[in-house]
């Protein structure tokens, strides 16, 4: 009995020494401390921490203390061990003779193994590993060294857990271009990795520093803007994403993306802020070169389209006068020829003179007092007369709540109907085309004024649909050939719409034809309009 005391109180002193020398260690040095004064403390021959695969056939060993020395690691097939005995039925202890329990083994008969004693490593109801002690001879305290064991199981399986999460962590910032920074708001310590010095042109190793020696790497116009972001994301949570310029190895300014998000304590105080650093230098230079080749285009067409329309006018003008003098027939053919091509020119250039001035962003729109159902009205007149011409029909439904007046730009909204119109009749060779003018309430209590334009023409597939209102876009050849154009009218009434605070959507099905809706802010719309149009 006092011999049992004696051992249990030897167990007690042996995990207590070796739990104050392991205290201080953690991650991959506190597994590599434990196999070594494990094996110290135990007097194995061996020591091995083993992880196990998926599919319980292989175990690979991450830590080694062999000899009184740390070894390089091995793997072997798990099947006719001790290991996988253990894993299959938990923690065991063979005091002698393990070579001749497991036969399959051969490397317990070629170390000369003769004591085993293991214990399995789980994560919940998954066995991962096992750590395990051998010996040469005959194990003395086999139930001192599974308590050890048991005691650091869960240890080791969280730092083992925790070392792959790390190195999955780091390969995958490695493999990706933006730096991490992270700074210690207590210490004002600021850890840059590798990757971050690398992208500041220094060479790429990880970096601490005060924060006052990165601060003064930022460009001196941004550090305001940069100070208010950081105050507001501490107080309110505001997402902290910026642009922002800072000095590389050189002398000269990157622009980077900077995005991070502060760690706080229990009682919500920050105490770090951790993020990445990603230059976008050379994406913000292709974006401004592209803006500036975009607004040279615009520019060009703007000045060739005035250039043109002013030789243009003059033929029109000649041409007008011309057909007011003593004409033979043939000649006053020939000079209304050339006056419907000339304004079909003319249409050509204020498309395009239009859609450059939109895309440079030097278009406005006004915000007038117009009448909607009247408006309506006088667009229609031209079109229902192309439209009896090839023998449809056309029908106009407005809407008693839109008689009334209300704010925007008429001209331009005119010139939308008058190009859906236009389509309408065009790709319309029988059945009718249909104008509604709507007031409608949104979801939120604004009042809007709808347009809409029908026709039983040849309609769109799906993926005409999706570019209709992309510029010089027009269905099909055949059909472009057939009906003429730009394919400049929708993407101008699309972009007009939009200046205007509105939106054309459309739907259309292959031979039944197309519904293009229009949907406009009715702005200081007459009160009694209002209340008429909320009743509805």
């Amino acid at each position: 009995m006092h011999e049992m005391v004696r051992a249990i109180e030897r167990g007690d002193d042996r995990l207590a020494g070796l739990h104050a020398r392991l205290s201080r260690e953690t991650g991959p040095a506190f597994l590599s401390a434990f196999v070594s004064l494990l094996a110290d403390h135990c007097g194995a021959d061996c020591v091995y921490l083993g992880r196990v695969d998926a599919g319980h056939r292989q175990m690979r060993t991450l830590h080694v203390a062999s000899q009184g020395a740390v070894s390089g690691n091995f793997c072997y097939p798990l099947e006719g061990t001790p290991c996988a005995s253990v894993i299959q039925s938990g923690a065991q202890v063979f005091e002698d003779g393990v070579a001749q329990s497991f036969p399959r083994d051969f490397m317990l008969e070629e170390m000369g193994i003769r004591g085993y004693a293991g214990t399995p490593l789980y994560q919940g109801a998954q066995s991962i590993g096992v750590v395990a002690a051998l010996f040469k001879r005959r194990i003395e305290d086999p139930d001192g060294i599974l308590k050890i064991l048991h005691h650091y199981r869960r240890r080791l399986t969280a730092e083992i857990l925790a070392v792959e999460t790390g190195e999955r962590a780091g390969l995958a910032i490695r493999g990706m271009s933006d730096g991490i920074v992270d700074w210690c708001l207590e210490t004002d310590q600021v850890y840059l990795s590798g990757r971050c010095r690398e992208l500041l042109g220094h060479p790429a190793r990880d970096h601490t520093a005060p924060s006052a020696s990165l601060a003064g790497l930022l460009h001196r116009d941004d550090v305001s803007r940069i100070r208010s972001a950081l105050a507001a994301h501490y107080q309110a949570g505001r997402p902290l994403d910026l642009s922002i310029r800072i000095e590389v190895d050189g002398g000269t300014h990157r622009w980077f993306r900077f995005r991070a998000e502060a760690v706080r304590s229990p009682d919500g105080e920050p105490t770090r802020l951790v993020g990445a650093l990603t230059d976008i230098h050379d994406l913000l230079e292709a974006r401004q070169q592209a803006t500036e080749s975009s607004r040279a285009k615009s520019k060009f067409l703007a000045t060739m389209s005035h250039e043109i329309r002013t030789p243009m006018n003059g033929v029109l003008g000649m041409s007008s006068l011309l057909m007011n003098t003593d004409l033979q027939p043939s000649q006053r053919e020939m000079v209304e020829l050339i006056q419907s091509s000339g304004h079909a020119l003319l249409d050509i250039l204020n498309d395009i003179l239009d859609l450059a001035h939109i895309e440079s962003g030097r278009f406005e729109v006004e915000a007038a007092s117009y009448r909607p159902a009247e408006l309506t009205r006088s667009v229609i007149g031209p079109y229902r007369m192309k439209a009896m011409e090839k023998g449809l029909n056309m029908h106009v439904e407005i809407d008693p709540c839109i008689e009334g007046e209300a704010s925007g730009d008429p001209a331009r909204i005119r010139q939308i109907l008058s190009n859906l119109l236009s389509n309408a009749v065009k790709f319309t060779d029988r059945g009718e085309i249909r104008v509604r003018c709507l007031a409608t309430q949104t979801g939120d209590g604004r009042h809007q004024v709808n347009f809409e334009v029908s026709d039983t023409g040849i309609g769109m597939e799906p993926a005409l649909i999706e570019r209709v209102f992309m510029p010089f876009s027009q269905g099909e050849s055949a059909m472009s050939r057939k009906n003429g154009g730009t394919g400049l009218g929708l993407a101008i009434s699309k972009k007009l719409a939009e200046l205007m605070d509105g939106d054309i959507e459309v739907e259309s099905v292959p031979g039944a034809g197309s519904v293009f809706s229009v949907r406009l802010p009715m702005v200081h719309l007459q009160p009694s309009v209002l209340s008429l149009a909320s009743t509805r």
